[in-house]
């Protein structure tokens, strides 16, 4: 199955590159170090006799929900040297604002033989990190041929994603069965990759890392947001759509002439999930004759401000902050949802589409204590948000939101140590290695 699975990788690789060059028209990044992608003209590292420990998180998501635990290998293990990969232009742009020079980053390779094989032969690393559901079949099979640690951490699998991998026979069997450990979020995601035929011994339940959010460093750039945007808006409502796509921005924005009936001087921040959506958004917001100004301008909100689109990276968490609610989009089309932690980390009502499969253990905590208010059209989005501003909304979401988030950290610790285990285990292998031989 492996053979069949190689042969179809070099058959799709025109396919893949093709792919690359759409999307590289709207998101010009796409188009950058195509090659690197293929394991050639990878950037040198620096010499050194550390261990290397390779990470991958595809986007901006992945990047922010491992970040803690990077920041704590960074931290704890002067003998590691941490590779950080990214698939999209956005999260190796969130890979830099994070950890500057302090990791060492590119893209990651198409997973072909050949591609596989340049890039570990360059980085040699001795540890391999997959975030939430990346099954890889070349590279995990060549790490584990080559005995290099590998782990997926926040581990994620959806019942539906479970029976669509099942299909797939031997190849994904064969993947997971080679991990060294899987660090999974929650029961039902360790009974999924038992399904897939992952040992009992290899699985454990920790957590998910994105409730383990460093609370003071939050709050400090919310802080240094708030300075930064002045007192203009203060004392308004202020509504946050936050990481909307496509077919959601009308009805966020319908939603919101409906609340400035009862609420005259609400302000609405608008947040795409991808800022090259931007200008269409624009386009809406002048057809719907409301007006705008976007973050990455530099203009001063005033009065007469409708609408802030922000069109930055790397600040949403700040922006909710300040905001008075948050609809969490990608819920209102069938995307699966997004992270709704950041927002309850401040205590801010959160509203939700029905789309949530991503975080669906989340939502359905969060549906029991009576933490989010699911809607399905924009009048009732448009009630919701109304409702979120009453004093006795806020008054409970600013003490039960942070308390849920709270009562649930610890998955950083267990997930760390699943690293540590596999770094210590991987260093006494090398040093045995190195040992003489007993004469």
């Amino acid at each position: 199955m492996r053979r069949i699975y190689g042969l179809l990788t070099l058959l799709l690789l025109p396919v893949f590159w093709v792919g690359l060059l759409w999307l590289s028209i709207k998101q010009p990044g796409y188009r950058k170090h195509f090659s690197r992608r293929l394991g050639w003209n990878l950037p040198t590292p620096e010499p050194s006799s550390k261990q290397r420990v390779w990470i991958h998180a595809v986007s901006v998501g992945e990047t922010l929900a491992i970040a803690p635990l990077v920041e704590m290998l960074l931290n704890s293990r002067s003998d590691c040297d941490v590779l950080v990969t990214s698939t999209t232009p956005t999260g190796v742009q969130q890979v830099q604002r994070l950890f500057d020079d302090r990791v060492q980053s590119t893209w990651f390779p198409f997973d072909s033989r050949g591609a596989i094989t340049r890039f570990l032969n360059h980085w040699q690393p001795c540890v391999l990190i997959l975030v939430e559901t990346e099954l890889w079949p070349e590279l995990i099979h060549q790490c584990d041929s080559r005995g290099i640690k590998t782990l997926l951490l926040n581990a994620r699998l959806s019942e539906r994603s479970c029976k669509r991998y099942g299909r797939l026979g031997r190849l994904v069997r064969d993947a997971v069965e080679s991990f060294d450990h899987i660090a999974c979020q929650h029961v039902s995601d360790a009974q999924h990759f038992q399904a897939l035929g992952v040992s009992a011994n290899h699985l454990s339940v920790a957590g998910s890392l994105k409730f383990d959010m460093p609370k003071l460093e939050l709050e400090q750039q919310r802080d240094k947001l708030a300075l930064d945007l002045g007192t203009r808006g203060s004392g308004r409502p202020i509504l946050l759509a936050a990481s909307t796509h496509s077919g959601e921005d009308l009805l966020v924005l319908n939603a919101f002439l409906k609340v400035r009936k009862k609420h005259p001087s609400a302000l609405l921040w608008l947040a795409p999930r991808h800022p090259k959506r931007c200008d269409a958004i624009l386009a809406l917001i002048t057809a719907a004759k409301l007006t705008a100004i976007t973050r990455s301008s530099g203009h001063t909100m005033g009065d007469s401000t409708e609408i802030l689109l922000i069109d930055t990276l790397g600040e949403l968490p700040a922006f909710m902050g300040l905001a008075s609610a948050v609809f969490v989009g990608g819920s209102l089309v069938d995307h699966g949802g997004h992270n709704p932690l950041e927002a309850l980390v401040f205590g801010k009502p959160v509203i939700s589409g029905q789309f949530t499969t991503n975080f669906a253990n989340v939502y359905h905590a969060l549906e029991a204590e009576n933490l989010v208010t699911v809607i399905d059209n924009e009048n009732a989005l448009a009630e919701a948000l109304s409702q979120s501003l009453t004093l006795e909304c806020r008054e409970r979401y600013s003490l039960e939101g942070p308390r849920f988030v709270d009562q649930h950290r610890g998955a950083l610790k267990a997930q760390y140590a699943v690293v540590e285990t596999a770094l210590n285990h991987s260093q006494l292998l090398q040093s045995a290695a190195h040992q003489p031989p007993v004469k």
